[in-house]
């Protein structure tokens, strides 16, 4: 009996040990936000589709010009006096990397694409940089709403620019504080 009980020990030190020997298979990252102050997103704008206005090709000739702009907004309501928030939005996989703008997904459509801009409708937030986006804040006002604006429009991506349909996403955390 003993020299079954010493046999089963050595076996589970054994195990023991081989398990400590093993490699990772992966990493998993945990993200959140804590927040100082609290609000809610209002739902007629939590998700939205921005319609921009149609243009034509010759609006975009040349690398990086832009036309057709159409302003929207995220909606924050019920927030503690003097929020402050801030949309911070996913660098996925529809922001092109290189120009910090959104890519077209749509089959066979445009090559051109979109930029989001501040409200003043001339500083493009670059989508490519994670935090670019979170130094755009606004306050609660009277009323104890946020509202964030932008402008959204079409950027010319080569010298000409291919006709065809535009269709592209981008998801997007609130933050307060």
């Amino acid at each position: 009996m003993k020299h079954t009980l010493l046999i089963a020990a050595f076996s589970l030190a054994g195990l023991g040990a081989s398990l400590n020997a093993m490699a990772a298979d992966g990493t998993i990252t945990f993200e959140g936000v804590v927040n100082a102050k609290t609000c809610t997103l209002d739902t007629t704008t939590s998700n939205q589709t921005v319609v921009l206005p149609a243009v034509t090709t010759t609006a975009l000739t040349g690398v990086g010009t832009v036309a057709g702009a159409q302003p929207f907004s995220l909606k924050a309501t019920g927030c503690d006096a003097g929020a402050v928030a801030a949309a911070v939005f996913a660098d996925g996989n529809n922001v092109d990397p290189t120009d910090g703008n959104l890519n077209n997904t749509f089959a066979n459509g445009t090559d051109a694409q979109i930029g989001i801009y501040r409200q003043d409708g001339t500083t493009k937030i670059n989508l490519a940089s994670f935090g670019d986006s979170a130094t755009y804040t606004a306050t609660a006002d009277a009323s104890n709403n946020i509202v964030l604006s932008y402008v959204a429009k079409y950027i010319a991506k080569n010298a000409t620019t291919k006709a065809g349909l535009l269709k592209t996403n981008i998801q997007y955390t609130m933050s307060y504080q």
